[in-house]
């Protein structure tokens, strides 16, 4: 895959970067309204306790009052109905998170 020489401690900082910076974007306030929405999921395989398993991903699409184009979220969970309901409970359509689905 073209990993060889990478060193762990540069992907395990790499990592962490990239976990502040999405925890950046989940935190920002949606200012305004959002006339329309979609929803769309789509199944990934992840790796789970060793293990392939299959989850959902929900993403969240919204156009604002001025036709801006943004997304305004993502959940992960074991389904299309539990990623879907996450993401509209969340109040802000703005939540990621991962709900360990096979035991």
């Amino acid at each position: 895959m073209g990993l060889s020489g990478v060193k762990r401690s540069e992907v395990s900082r790499q990592c962490q970067e990239l976990d502040t910076r999405v925890g950046s974007f989940l935190d920002r306030p949606l200012e305004g309204q959002w006339p329309f929405l979609w929803l769309n999921t789509t199944y990934v395989k992840v790796r789970e306790s060793g293990r392939i398993v299959s989850v959902a991903a929900t993403l969240a699409l919204g156009v604002n009052d001025q036709g801006r184009r943004e997304v305004l979220g993502l959940e992960i969970g074991c389904s299309e109905a539990e990623t879907r309901s996450g993401l509209i409970s969340s109040g802000n359509c703005c939540a990621v998170g991962f709900a360990a689905c096979h035991r």
